[in-house]
This record gives structure tokens, sequence and C-alpha cells, in this order.
């Protein structure tokens, strides 16, 4: 939901998702860009005092100045970031890709013209953790898989899950995109903070971070190589194999994938293709039921 591929309005494509009957009224204090096409926005809460509710996963209907409709961006910050703190004011973080969509538009002017503008959002979403309809203490092994700016939803959840006490007993994350020309790790999105989150667990065989890169020359694979990018990076698309090989926690399946896989969920996020060609791959696994591979369908 970071960028928009239908040519319906962001309300409409949702209108039967859920809804937060609430409006949250905020202020665009921070921007970053991330690289040419993608930037980070911060949004704090005008009530220093107020907590912004949502699920890991969720977006915002955002309501911006003299636009007659709401635009869609994903929440990729935490429920706890949302709190007041000692040390910080309650926010929420959108990842905002250029577009042709208004609000995107209007998100992607320079800074000194949008900086301090007081917007209106409302949460929605049911793409979430913890799952609907699942039972949290039953799933031991969550694969997180994301295309491109699919990781929007998929780095909010990966964020809270581990920073969170109680989590599954593996996670591992997919993240497939395209390489940016200089091949800077701080150009592509969220990596630097997906490294950052998986160096600080204690156990790092439970929580794992795959890196595909599409578009990388000849030259660049020495620097995959010599430590700039995480241990687990290919110059390749993600393949069904890989999809495998995750489902089963990269080890030799002990008891039958029918059960060793009775606890797996897997949220797959990314392009239209990529997403149904994924989802389909997996729910035909063995051991997999169609409940527990879950997407987002933002288009």
């Amino acid at each position: 939901m970071a960028t928009v591929r239908s040519s319906l309005p962001h309300e409409d494509r949702t209108a039967a998702e859920p809804r937060e009957n609430r409006l949250e009224p905020v202020v665009l204090a921070h921007i970053r860009q991330v690289n040419a096409s993608v930037r980070l926005l911060r949004l704090n809460a005008m009530d220093p005092s107020h907590t912004i509710r949502f699920q890991p996963g969720q977006w915002l209907d955002t309501f911006i100045p003299g636009l007659p409709r709401a635009g869609g961006f994903t929440i990729t910050s935490t429920p706890s970031d949302a709190k007041p703190s000692n040390h910080s004011l309650p926010y929420l973080e959108l990842a905002v890709q250029k577009s042709s969509n208004p609000p995107a538009q209007y998100l992607s002017r320079p800074e000194h013209e949008i900086l301090g503008t007081h917007l209106v959002v409302r949460v929605g979403g049911s793409f979430v953790w913890p799952p609907p309809h699942l039972g949290v203490s039953k799933i031991d092994r969550l694969i997180l898989v994301a295309g491109g700016v699919g990781i929007n939803p998929l780095i909010s959840i990966f964020s809270h899950l581990v920073r969170s006490a109680v989590r599954p007993r593996e996670i591992h994350f997919l993240y497939g995109t395209k390489a940016e020309p200089d091949l800077d790790q701080q150009s592509i999105l969220f990596l630097p903070r997906l490294m950052d989150l998986v160096a600080a667990v204690a156990e790092p065989s439970n929580v794992t971070l795959s890196l595909f890169l599409t578009g990388l020359g000849n030259g660049d694979q020495g620097l995959v190589e010599h430590g700039k990018f995480p241990n687990r990076t290919f110059g390749r698309r993600i393949t069904e194999a890989d999809l495998v090989h995750a489902l089963d926690g990269y080890q030799n399946s002990l008891y039958g994938a029918e059960n060793d896989r009775q606890g797996t969920v897997v949220y797959v996020c990314g392009p239209p293709r990529m997403t149904d060609e994924f989802v389909a791959v997996l729910r035909k696994q063995p051991g997999m039921a169609a409940e527990r591979v879950l997407c987002e369908k933002w288009w």
C-alpha cells in the first residue's frame, strides 16, 4: 500500500476492510529520503500524551489538506512507537513511493513545502499480526516474504516481534528487491533496520534474513561477498525452492512435512504477480493449509 497500482481510489478499493472509528490528528514532523523514489515520513501525534492504537501490518487512511479523497499508506513503525515515552513523542512512520496518485504526489513534494503539515489519519486493514482466526500459541515458525515496497507491512510485524518477549520460536524473512545503481546498503528500503534487528537477536539461527537482489552487475557480487550485506544474499529472484527451504526452517524434515509444518504461518506482500504466484506455491505444499498463508493485495 506504499504505492497505488489500481485505478480505484484507496477508499473504494478497501471499502470492505475493517477501519477504526477514531480520526487521529497528526503533524508531518520528519522526512528522510531513502532513495530516488522512496522516502520515510514520521507523523507525530498532536497530543503528546495520546497513544495511537494499531496492529502491526495495518495501514492509514491519510487525509491531506485540499485533496478530496484519502490516500492509503502502510504503517512501517511498531505499536510501541505510537505510545508516549520519555525520549520520543508518539509517532507513526510511513514509507511513501513516488507515483501518480495525488496523495503520494503531495507527500513526495520538496521537504520545505510540506514539513509541518497537519494531517488526519485513520487506522484500518486486516493483514495484521497476530493473524486473525489463528491461535498464536500454536505458531512456532513465521515466514515473512516481501517483494519491493511490499516490505512495508512486514517490517512493522518483524520489528514488533523481534522486540517482543513473546514471539514464534523461528522467524525467517525473505526480502526480494531491485538493487540500486550504486549498491548502497542505505538506499535499499529498510535493509539497515532489518540487519540491526537480526544482529540483536540472541539466537541468530532462529531469526534469519535472506536478501535477494535483482539487477546486479558482474562486479557487484564481490561487494555482497565481503560483508556489506546479509550473509544470505543472492543475486537473483526468490524461487520456489527458497520458499520451501524457509518453510522447513532451513533444516531437513524430521517427521515429514505434514507434521513439521503444522505450526508454520507465512505472510506474503509484494507486486501482484509475485504475490499470486508465491501464495499458490505455498498453499500447495504438504502440511500448509490455505488459512496459514496470508497475503496483502494493495493494488
